[in-house]
């Protein structure tokens, strides 16, 4: 008999909660503190996508906070409860305490009843990188493929994965924790853009490319990609941004004229990830 499967993910994927619910997808809320005041990730939505990114050019501190065990808990056995087999994706394990505390969740209820229940696979990325892997996931289900070939074959997925990240400046990774202070200042002291990679070794985020200006830094990244999907046969390419639609626009349409990619899905960074990176950012993602 088909496994009846569910897929569970955070509000980092930069999904709408009208989105989540069109693919079929569950979600627990990350949060973000703008200047002291905490919000969950769709508090305020009459505050619109770009209107936050703008915001974030005039606040004095920014943070990001993780998902709690208890809450993956809960999402977690309410489909249990009713004859679903879950697996949950969302933010890199090497970015946030979010996916660890799904694995404490899921290894406890797997536990408690004996059997795999619950699958955590590690993202080792982040917004539409994270939806690269869901639609993979998607596609296995409707091939009827056990819960066990799904953790496998796109845990695999995720360690071809090529990711990075064309941010104005550091600033606002190195508050919340993702680079070194030394790296941070790089772009200020310098006034170079940097690409930050995510490593192949351990998920973290790398400072790699130092360009002077980002017309070079965006250039950079346009070849570095392509060159990236011939030679690792990348079949799928996302792109998100904080309200970039031109440098979106180029981006995908060199990645379309290029490789054997021929459609590119793109969307908006969420709120808790602008949080992280900061505006003027643009974020590629090919598996």
């Amino acid at each position: 008999m088909k496994e009846k499967i569910k897929i569970i993910t955070d509000t980092t994927t930069s999904l709408s909660p009208e989105e989540c619910k069109k693919l079929d997808l569950d979600y627990v809320e990350t949060t973000y503190v703008v200047d002291g005041e905490e919000h969950s990730a769709y508090d305020n939505e009459s505050e619109t996508l770009p209107m936050f990114y703008e915001k974030l050019d005039n606040i004095k501190s920014c943070s990001t906070g993780c998902v709690n065990v208890q809450a993956f808990e809960d999402v977690f056995t309410k489909w249990i409860n009713q004859g679903y087999k879950v697996i949950y994706t969302g933010l890199s394990a090497a970015l946030s305490s979010t996916y660890q505390n799904a694995k404490i969740a899921a290894d406890k209820i797997n536990n408690e009843h004996g059997k795999k229940l619950v699958v955590t696979i590690d993202s080792r990325s982040a917004s539409y990188g994270t939806l690269c892997l869901i639609d993979e996931i998607k596609e296995l289900i409707e091939k009827e493929k056990s819960i066990e070939e799904i953790e496998k074959l796109v845990d695999a997925m995720a360690h071809n994965m090529s990711v990075a990240f064309v941010c104005r400046d550091l600033s606002f990774l190195h508050k919340s924790g993702r680079i070194s202070l030394l790296s941070a200042g790089l772009g200020k002291l310098l006034h170079v853009v940097p690409i930050v990679y995510v490593s192949k070794e351990d998920a973290k985020l790398r400072v790699g490319d130092k360009c002077l200006g980002s017309k070079l830094a965006f250039k950079t990244l346009k070849n570095r990609f392509i060159n990236f999907i011939k030679e690792k046969k990348h079949k799928r390419c996302y792109i998100t941004s904080c309200n970039l639609p031109n440098e979106v626009e180029e981006l995908k349409k060199a990645i379309i004229e290029n490789t054997d990619i021929k459609e590119v899905k793109t969307g908006l960074i969420d709120k808790t990830l602008a949080c992280c990176c900061g505006p003027k950012t643009i974020a590629i993602f090919c598996g």
